[in-house]
Order: C-alpha cells, then structure tokens, then sequence
C-alpha cells in the first residue's frame, strides 16, 4: 500500500515541470480537454472529429473513437469516467452524451438553434450548463432530454461555470454589458442574485477607440477556493475579479491570444491550480504562461502598471498555438495541446537522482495534490477501441 502525505503546491513545482510524455493521435488541433474527478483520465476533442481517452496515471492513449458525422468539441467527463458530454459541430447543435465503454449513446439533448459554445457539468449532481451563440443558456439534467431551464441571451456568447459548491452558476457576457451574473441553481427561473459589470479601465487610454474595443470573452471559471473568476479572452488579457464582490483584481499579460473567435473556440487555453493561486494559459505563439495571481500587487516585481500581472514562469515545447491547457485537479501535472498533446510532471531533484540511470520509457513520478500519492510510472504504448 502507497504511503501518503500531504503536499502544498509551490512554485517550485511549477520551475520543474517538463514534458514527460508527448501523443500524436491527432491530424488537426485539439479544442477541449477534460479530467475525471480522480485526475486519473483525460478525454480530448479535435477538430479532426475525434475523441482520444489518456490514462494519465499510466501515461497511456487508451481509446479512439470517432464523431464524423456531427463533429465534436467541448468534451465533459459526468460524474462516471466511463461517460462524456459533448457538443456537436456539425448537422445539428445537440449535445450528446456517450459511453466511452461500448462507444453508444446514452440519450440525446435537444433544443439549441445555434452553436454551442460552452458546456459545464456541475461539480455535485448530474445537471449541466450550455450556452449558444446569440441564444441563450439551458440548465439540464443526465437523467431526461429535455431542459429544465432556459435563459434567454439577446445577443452574443454566453460563458458558463459553475462554483464549486454546484449551487451557484455564472454566466458571462461580454458582448451586452460586460458583466457577470450569478443566480442559484435551486432559483434558475428568477433573476440572478448578483450582478457584476466588469469595465477594463486600463483599456480605455487616448490612444484607444472611445469606446474602446474589448476582447470578447470566451470562457468562465472559478477557482476552488470560491474567491476568485477567472475569465478568458481572446485577446492578449484574461481577467480576475473577486468571486463576491465582482471587484476587478487583476489583468494577466504578457502572452499572446489566440484570437479565434471565427471558429468558435476558446476558453479551453486557460485553468486554475487547484488550490486556486496560480493560472496557467496557452498562447498564440505556443508558450504556456503561469500567473501568481496571490502575489501583492504593492510588492511585485512583475507589475507593468495598475493591476497587471504578468507571467512568473513559462514554458516552451509546442510549435503551434496552444489551444488546450489543464492542470490536473488532483495530481501535480499539467496537460497541453496544440495538434500533439504533452504530459508535463515535475522533474526529479538532481541530488536526488544522481545515482539513477534513467530506462527507455518515462520515469518521472508525480504527487497528488493535497493527498501525496505517487502516481506509478508513466509507460509507452496505446490502445485503440476496435
């Protein structure tokens, strides 16, 4: 039996991240990633309508499936690792949900009109979110194909998320007034409780159009600790307000956006540690950028001005942009993916492995986060659904 101890993220583990393990099952760009609960498997979506499953604990491509006909983006593990949500991308707007076990559907939702661009499972029971373009937001439950709620959107795209509790859901929108509302799950039918406008001040000098031009918004997250969002754009700044108040904390620079919209993606380049302090996001020109948003802005050294934040540590590996970055929700490793997808792990300390001589195959070992597991080893080798 492994032993187990606690360990705290720092940012020294985030220094000695490398990329332990690189795929190459896809032709074209991964757009969506997930993790189960446990962080032991991922699934990807690709723009060339397929579906990978990883064993991360492993190390190993697990499964291949394909969804040709009505295409694939924004996959979503549900509270079984065995089954996924997804949104189509081509024929229809249904979002579908499927076993990865014996690769059939399990049901089928109905009733968006236009391209579903967000999609989030609750943290706490079978309901999920989904948001179209110039549409609105469905409230659904696993167990029936039809909604239980709807939420008009008069124009835009709505960002989805909920807070870790599951009874708390916010949706964003850029595009009307900038703002953040948050309603409760067990109330989807009355207004929201809170209301946050989020104006970039910073923006707005003389040199900018009046009014000035934002980045459209393309994802919502919270973190774990439920103090902060994080929104994600498609320009060169994501944004941080307090999750209570909708005070702006701060704007993360410093990176290179991935400007694209026309084809409906973004919001999956982006994602908090699990302990909510740091972010971490991909880029345009593939680097991968880490944010200390616990830093005091008063103190830091990687202020330019106001509320800026920029990156205390990147990492350089993918040649094309990097769509797709998560950290994993319970282990200390970092997912990425651009058209190849890398597994990164904290090296092992040199003094520590001075006598070691490293095989053939993968020997960094990792921890979980909070509980100190070691992961085994990861191992070469895949295996394709037949």
């Amino acid at each position: 039996m492994e032993s187990q101890e606690f360990v705290t993220l720092t940012v020294d583990h985030l220094l000695k991240l490398k990329a332990a393990k690189n795929f190459y099952e896809n032709s074209q760009p991964i757009t969506s990633l997930d993790f189960d609960n446990t962080g032991e498997f991922c699934v990807t979506a690709s723009a060339d309508d397929s579906i990978n499953l990883y064993n991360c604990l492993q190390g190993r491509h697990k499964k291949l499936l394909y969804s040709k006909k009505f295409g694939i983006h924004l996959t979503r593990f549900t509270h079984l690792n065995t089954n996924i949500i997804y949104a189509s991308t081509k024929e229809n707007d249904t979002i579908r949900y499927l076993s990865l076990h014996v690769n059939q559907y399990i049901r089928y939702f109905e009733g968006h009109q236009n391209r579903v661009v967000s999609l989030e499972m609750s943290p706490s029971n079978d309901l999920f979110l989904s948001g179209s373009i110039n549409e609105g937001v469905k409230l659904w439950d696993l167990r029936q194909p039809n909604e239980i709620g709807y939420l008009h959107v008069q124009a835009g795209r709505p960002c989805v998320a909920f807070d870790p509790s599951g009874r708390v859901f916010a949706i964003g929108l850029q595009n009307l007034d900038n703002s953040v509302r948050l309603y409760d799950v067990r109330q989807y039918d009355k207004a929201p409780f809170s209301t946050f406008n989020v104006f970039d001040s910073y923006m707005a000098p003389s040199i900018y159009p009046n009014p000035p031009i934002f980045p459209e918004w393309t994802g919502l997250k919270f973190s774990n600790d439920d103090d902060k969002i994080l929104i994600t754009t498609a320009g060169d700044v994501h944004y941080i307000i307090h999750a209570h108040t909708g005070e702006l904390k701060a704007r993360l620079v410093g990176h290179v956006g991935l400007n694209n919209l026309s084809s409906f993606l973004g919001g999956e380049e982006t994602s908090f540690t699990p302990d909510g302090r740091y972010v971490i996001a991909g880029s345009q020109d593939g680097q991968i950028n880490f944010w200390d948003t616990g830093t005091s802005l008063s103190t830091s050294a990687i202020i330019s001005d106001g509320i800026d934040l920029r990156p205390i540590h990147t990492l350089e590996h993918h040649v094309r942009p990097t769509q797709v970055v998560r950290f994993n929700p319970a282990r200390l490793m970092v997912v990425s993916a651009c058209t190849d997808l890398a597994f990164w792990l904290p090296s092992i300390d040199t003094e520590e492995s001075d006598n070691v001589s490293e095989p053939d195959n993968v020997s960094e070992q990792h921890q979980d986060v909070g509980t100190g597991v070691t992961v085994p080893n990861m191992e070469n080798g895949h295996t394709n659904v037949e």
